[in-house]
């Protein structure tokens, strides 16, 4: 009998134990997920996103110009970093993604969440106008 409520007692436990476990995973694990591995991404196909990166819902588009001149002004700026593509087409400046942005709302240089990891305003574009909230990621689609 005494083994029966040892077994029980075990049982009880890791129970208990599967329960935390879950519920870690659950609140911890997914909070501490970066929002952009959480959500819809960008894609070629889409063309535009809505992305919330914490300050509230902005619109992702992109675009596919030749970003010589525009890591040219960020060196001469003082924005380290150097110019390549990623595999799946993603123009960027070190280790950020290029975007482009209305300067008031995302100063030239500063970085910005976007759907698709990390970016670096070093352009800006007319849709600054309509919507100063939107993020324009340079892209090779």
């Amino acid at each position: 009998m005494k083994d029966d409520k040892e077994w029980i007692s075990i049982l009880i436990r890791v129970i208990i134990l599967i329960i935390l476990i879950f519920i870690f995973f659950t609140y911890c694990v997914d909070a501490a997920t970066p929002a952009y591995l959480r959500h819809s991404v960008l894609n070629a196909r889409d063309g535009v996103n809505w992305y919330d990166d914490g300050n509230g819902l902005h619109k992702e588009t992109y675009y596919n110009l030749p970003m010589k001149r525009i890591c040219q002004i960020a060196k001469h700026k003082g924005v380290h970093g150097e110019y390549w593509e990623t595999d799946d087409g993603l123009k960027m400046y070190g280790y950020f993604i290029i975007c482009a942005a209305d300067w008031s709302v995302h100063p030239y240089g500063s970085i910005v969440l976007t759907s698709l990891g990390p970016g670096k305003v070093l352009d800006t574009g007319t849709f600054k106008e309509s919507n100063p909230e939107q993020v324009d990621i340079a892209t090779c689609w």
